[in-house]
C-alpha cells in the first residue's frame, strides 16, 4: 500500500507541472528579456479561375455559344449565298440568205454583199421608219458559186445591198429591205442582174477570137470552152500559151495567161463563171 501511495503522489506532481506549463500562453510580463518565438504557417489557397462559359440562370434563356481563343468567329444570323451577277439573255437569232441572180434566175457568184441592222425597229411591222433608225450591226460576205451568202444574225429589220463586180449589169432597184421576225427562222433577200445579151454564134469562132485578140492566126487553135462572154483558148505551139478570155463591149480581151497567180476569189468577183473554177489554184 505504501508503494501505491507513492505512485499516486508522483502522478499528481506530474499533473501539477503539466498544468503550469500550459499556463505559458499568458502574455510575457513587462521587462522580461526572453521572447517566445512564434511560427506562422502560410498555406497556399487555390484560386478558382472563372469559367469562360456564362452562368446558367435556372429558367432563363440558354447562353449564346462562345468561341474559343484563336478560332474564327462565326457570323450571326442565317448564312447568305454568295452574290451572283445576272447574265443578260442572248439575243434571239435567225438566218438571212442573200442571193445574187440574173433576171432569168441564173446564179451570179463572187458578189460582195452586206447586211445592215437598223434600230429601233419592230420587224413584225415589215417597215423601217425612214430617218428614225440607225445602223447598229453590219455583216459582210461574198456569194458562193450558187450565188448565195448566209448569215446567222439577230432578229430585226435590215437593209441589204451589194457591190456589183465589173462587167456585170445590176438591176437598179433602189433600197432593199428584209425582216427577220421569228427566232430560228430564215429570211431571204435577192439582188438581181440583167441577163447578158446573147452573143452571135460567130463570137466563139477561132477567126473572130484571134482577130479581136490581135494574135497570129497561123497556128491551129483549140477552144475547149466558150459561151460568147468567157472562154478558154490555146494554140498548138511550143510552150504554155493558154489564155482565159472575156468579151466585153463587143470584143475579146485576155483575162489571164497561163501560168498565173490569180485566186478564185478575185476571179469570181470579176464575174468569171463557176464552171471555170478548175482553172484557178487558190
Amino acid at each position: 500500500m505504501t508503494a501505491i501511495g507513492k505512485t499516486w503522489i508522483g502522478v499528481l506532481a506530474g499533473v501539477t507541472v503539466l498544468l503550469s506549463a500550459c499556463g505559458g500562453g499568458d502574455p510575457q510580463a513587462p521587462g522580461s528579456s526572453s521572447a517566445r518565438s512564434t511560427t506562422t504557417v502560410t498555406s497556399s489557397i487555390p484560386i478558382a479561375t472563372p469559367s469562360a462559359a456564362p452562368a446558367v440562370i435556372p429558367g432563363g434563356p440558354a447562353p449564346a455559344p462562345t468561341t474559343r481563343a484563336g478560332a474564327p468567329s462565326k457570323s450571326v444570323g442565317a448564312p447568305t449565298a454568295p452574290a451572283m451577277t445576272a447574265t443578260p439573255p442572248a439575243a434571239a437569232t435567225g438566218t438571212v440568205v442573200l442571193r445574187t441572180v440574173t433576171l432569168s434566175g441564173a446564179p451570179v457568184p463572187g458578189v460582195p454583199v452586206h447586211l445592215s441592222l437598223q434600230q429601233p425597229c419592230d420587224p413584225s411591222n415589215n417597215d423601217i421608219p425612214l430617218g428614225e433608225t440607225a445602223e447598229t450591226v453590219r455583216r459582210d460576205g461574198v456569194t458562193d458559186e450558187q450565188g448565195r451568202a448566209a448569215f446567222v444574225t439577230e432578229i430585226g429589220c435590215y437593209y441589204f445591198g451589194m457591190t456589183a463586180p465589173s462587167g456585170t449589169n445590176p438591176v437598179p432597184e433602189g433600197m432593199h429591205t428584209l425582216f427577220l421576225v421569228a427566232p430560228g427562222g430564215t429570211a431571204t433577200g435577192e439582188l438581181r442582174f440583167q441577163d447578158a445579151a446573147p452573143e452571135p454564134a460567130s463570137a466563139c469562132a477561132e477567126s473572130t477570137i484571134e482577130a479581136e485578140l490581135g494574135v497570129d492566126p497561123g497556128p491551129v487553135a483549140t477552144i475547149p470552152d466558150c459561151d460568147g462572154r468567157w472562154g478558154v483558148i490555146r494554140w498548138d505551139t511550143p510552150g504554155d500559151n493558154q489564155r482565159l478570155i472575156t468579151r466585153t463591149s463587143g470584143t475579146w480581151t485576155t483575162y489571164v495567161r497561163f501560168p498565173h497567180d490569180t485566186c478564185w476569189t478575185t476571179a469570181a468577183a470579176d464575174g468569171v463563171p463557176a464552171r471555170l473554177r478548175t482553172y484557178f489554184n487558190c
